[in-house]
């Protein structure tokens, strides 16, 4: 056994089977991740040191609105709680209007807005859709809509130093804590 790299040369498909933390390209093998080699049977494996951590139903998710069409909001997750490491999802969870809180929401550009950091539980792990029902789910940073600087809490409201303005966000109870775990 040896430790390999993401990227390193490993071997040739006519040796092996691509198994688990390989990939194939033009023949050659190469480590998807960094861990032990192994061989077994012909498939060659690498098996990785960390596992990069899967999504599942009820995870609680930190990310960033990158859309916020009607009644949808586009996520960029970026960390499971209670894992340092990257997520193995890479894509854009959906945040539905009916699953931001428990009343009624006439227009989801009330509570949420673009560039906001946010504290959701996945609800669907395959479709990647999240849910900010839960007290502590929410927006946990927010951005000025006229002039982009951040946004403070003031009681049930969101104030910008710079320009004044006042918003509205579904607010998490960690708002502004810089923590979210």
């Amino acid at each position: 056994m040896r430790f390999v790299f993401p990227g390193d040369k490993i071997g040739y498909a006519e040796e092996y089977v691509v198994g688990k933390g390989v990939y194939e390209e033009n023949g050659e093998l190469f480590a998807a991740v960094a861990g032990e080699l192994t061989v077994k049977d012909k498939t060659i494996n690498v098996n990785s040191v960390k596992e990069i951590p899967e999504i599942k139903r009820g995870d609680v998710v930190l990310g960033k609105v990158v859309d916020v069409r009607n009644s949808l909001a586009l996520v960029e997750l970026s960390r499971k709680r209670g894992v340092e490491r990257e997520l193995k999802h890479t894509g854009i969870a959906a945040l539905h209007i009916s699953n931001v809180q428990n009343e009624y929401l006439k227009d989801l550009n009330q509570v949420i807005g673009y560039m906001d950091i946010l504290k959701a539980r996945i609800i669907d792990a395959d479709m990647l859709k999240l849910s900010t029902k839960d007290g502590d789910m929410g927006v946990l940073k927010a951005y000025c809509s006229k002039c982009k600087q951040e946004l403070h809490r003031d009681g049930n409201v969101l104030k910008c130093s710079n320009c004044g303005n006042v918003e509205r966000r579904k607010l998490s109870s960690d708002y502004g804590k810089g923590g979210w775990d």
